[in-house]
């Protein structure tokens, strides 16, 4: 059996309503309702002890060390076993749990210290049980639900963890109001509305767990870990995979800023806004509001791939959202806290928004790019870095408010994290300047097109290939580049790339500067730079008429585009761009910009066939693309009419195939005059 057909059958075939996913979305909602009931309460009734505010950073660590010590035995369990087996076992054990932290608290009513660290050690307890459930939570997702839907998937979790997170928070907070165990003889009603609550979550949450389907484990013959050296093996397994090491990196960043901002909520509403703790756990819903909202759009956004560029934009909201929050209450007296109430909740609901559209692509890339053999490997060892940017962030709040050290309040403290945000954001921009651009893009398309792709899992995930397409607008290359969740390469008209300031994008982009006026050894220097970019598995598109067409239908195909896969084991990937005769961008009725566009969103069609491997001449690749019009046809939205495969009639201003003949290199996107050439053909 291949390694492609292997991975195809490890990959999951249900929906986003199949039972198992429904089943897997409850269980986590369930445990993470729990999970922040039990820290919050627990945490809130440490802030009515001695330790005041440093239970906030004390829980935090507790519940979050875990996930360091564990890290080796989570990524073990989660491939040694079905993930399935697993997550139902840590759901008994998280019963168990319960019943412990229950007992813990009627035994530390006697004695304070005593009761501190025995619901510490409850907390710690919960936290290894997360930190078990976590990786085979997060790796069953591509195992349940079509490669196309994890993006969606991934939303939904988020979603559900976030506002099961906030109910979570609200309830904890009430509880602890409702619930005095401070009290040195804590009474059998304030015991027993913390234990059914808690433990009745955890029953449920296990029953749910209970209808998802049967899983295989990825690695059946794995051996138990030797956790040192098991941790470090998992870390530099994922540090070699640079991709997943930055969207692991990202991953921790977004749990950095969600621990310190949630942190800083308690004070916000208790020394700033005077908020009571029930109504502080409201204005923490807000938060997390804004988190679940913005996972949802961004699954929804991404449609069927991974979409990075997303992860800028999170950054840019967030940077924003900070530095509202801090202009809305850093300088609040005693009569304005009212009003700076609503305000307040606005902005932490547009910070979660962003913090959304941060983490929900990372996840999914993690997941969806990770092979399955060592996706529990990889999880976990995410997740320790996740999490010890969490331990950091504890460590960092607890510094930045105890008056022992900077003393700082917390507008202050959300400021900090705004600024800390811009070099994070910068990075990511420079790191990601297609997945950016495209996004961009996407957004402004979406404002004028109405976009329908078809067909866009023929595009290879893993390897080179040359995408070929027929060329009718000035935004094909547009288009083209949100199809695709990988960068890809176009072979671009140099005057193209050059103009307004283009230069540095371009060049960061990977576009291939090409001009037939350079003559021949220019021309196969650019061919050949594409073809090395093929062979090292990089996506690059041409647009072989070498114009854009004058009356609709195909032009023939130059023979140059041969030159960058001859004699290459690399498929070449067919497009068919349709409906976009008659946009303001094509030359329909002799004009080109000067017309207004015949409906708005204007539709258009891309019907992306499969991979065609290793064609022998040009006119098979152009009868490989025509053979994709009939399928627009079926579709009912056929644009304008083509030529089929056997018509000889050339596009107006069409090389002759003698011209082609004379330089056997100008059949490139970019080889006609720059004055007939489009701006898309760089895909920029």
């Amino acid at each position: 059996m291949s390694e492609e057909h292997q991975a195809n059958e490890d990959r999951g075939t249900g929906g986003l309503g199949s039972r198992s996913f429904l089943a897997l979305l409850l269980t986590q909602g369930l445990g993470a309702l729990n999970d922040n009931i039990f820290r919050w309460f627990c945490v809130l009734q440490g802030t009515k002890t001695s330790l005041g505010n440093t239970t906030l950073s004390l829980g935090l660590i507790c519940f979050t060390l875990p996930y360091l010590l564990l890290a080796s035995h989570a990524a073990f369990v989660g491939d040694r076993f079905s993930k399935r087996r697993t997550i139902v076992t840590c759901k008994f054990a998280e019963i168990l749990v319960m019943a412990i932290a229950i007992g813990a608290m009627a035994l530390g009513g006697v004695d304070e210290t005593l009761g501190i660290a025995l619901v510490f050690l409850a907390v710690f307890l919960m936290g290894s049980q997360s930190a078990m459930f976590g990786p085979a939570k997060l790796g069953a997702i591509p195992e349940l639900v079509q490669p196309e839907k994890i993006s969606a998937a991934n939303g939904y979790m988020q979603m559900v963890t976030t506002a099961a997170s906030a109910l979570g928070m609200f309830v904890g907070f009430v509880l602890s109001a409702k619930a005095d165990l401070s009290t040195s003889d804590p009474t059998l009603a304030a015991l027993l509305w913390p234990a059914g609550v808690l433990i009745t979550i955890a029953v449920l949450g296990t029953l749910a767990s209970l209808f998802i389907e049967p899983l295989t484990p990825a690695d059946p013959s794995r051996r138990v870990p030797n956790p040192l050296k098991e941790t470090a093996s998992n870390l530099s397994l994922l540090f070699r995979n640079r991709p997943l090491f930055r969207a692991a990196l990202g991953e921790s960043f977004f749990w950095f800023l969600a621990s310190l901002a949630t942190s800083a909520i308690t004070l916000l509403g208790d020394q700033v806004l005077g908020l009571s703790q029930t109504n502080t756990g409201l204005l923490a819903i807000a938060l997390v509001f804004g988190v679940g909202l913005g996972s949802v759009l961004a699954g929804l956004m991404s449609g069927d791939k991974v979409e990075l560029g997303l992860v800028p934009f999170g950054s840019v909201v967030v940077v924003a959202s900070a530095l509202g929050i801090w202009t809305v209450t850093h300088d609040v007296d005693l009569a304005d806290r009212a009003a700076a109430v609503w305000p307040a909740a606005i902005w932490l609901s547009v910070l979660g928004l962003g913090a959304g559209f941060f983490i929900v692509p990372l996840v999914a890339y993690i997941q969806d790019r990770s092979d399955r053999q060592t996706r529990g490997t990889i999880i976990a060892a995410a997740n320790f870095v996740t999490f010890s940017m969490t331990i950091v962030s504890a460590i960092l709040y607890y510094l930045m408010t105890d008056p022992a050290w900077l003393d700082w309040r917390a507008p202050t403290v959300f400021l900090a994290a705004g600024i800390g945000t811009i070099p994070i954001l910068v990075y990511v921009v420079w790191l990601l300047p297609q997945a950016t651009t495209r996004f961009g893009i996407w957004l402004l398309s979406h404002l004028v097109y109405r976009v329908r792709l078809h067909g866009r899992q023929n595009i290879p995930d893993q390897g080179g290939a040359l995408i070929v397409a027929n060329h009718v607008s000035y935004v094909d290359g547009f288009l083209l580049l949100t199809s695709s969740s990988r960068p890809i390469r176009f072979l671009a008209h140099t005057d193209h790339v050059t103009r307004f300031g283009l230069r540095g994008l371009s060049r960061a982009m990977g576009v291939i500067p090409i001009r037939a006026t350079d003559g021949p050894r220019a021309l196969l220097a650019s061919l050949a730079e594409a073809r090395q970019a093929v062979q090292d598995g990089e996506l690059v598109c041409i647009f072989p008429e070498g114009q854009l067409t004058r009356d609709g239908q195909t032009g023939d195909f130059h023979r140059g585009m041969m030159k960058i896969v001859d004699g290459l084991d690399v498929p070449v990937v067919p497009v068919y761009l349709d409906e976009l005769w008659g946009s303001i961008f094509s030359h329909e009725r002799g004009k080109l910009l000067w017309k207004l566009p015949r409906k708005w969103p204007y539709p258009v069609s891309i019907h992306i066939g499969s991979a065609q491997p290793c064609p022998a001449t040009v006119e098979e690749v152009r009868e490989v693309v025509l053979a994709l019009r009939p399928q627009a046809e079926e579709s009912g939205i056929l644009g304008a009419p083509d030529a089929d495969t056997e018509n000889e009639d050339e596009t107006a201003a069409g090389p002759t195939e003698n011209e082609i003949g004379e330089t056997d290199s100008t059949s490139t996107p970019s080889s006609s005059p720059p004055e007939q050439d489009a701006p898309a053909d760089s895909g920029e």
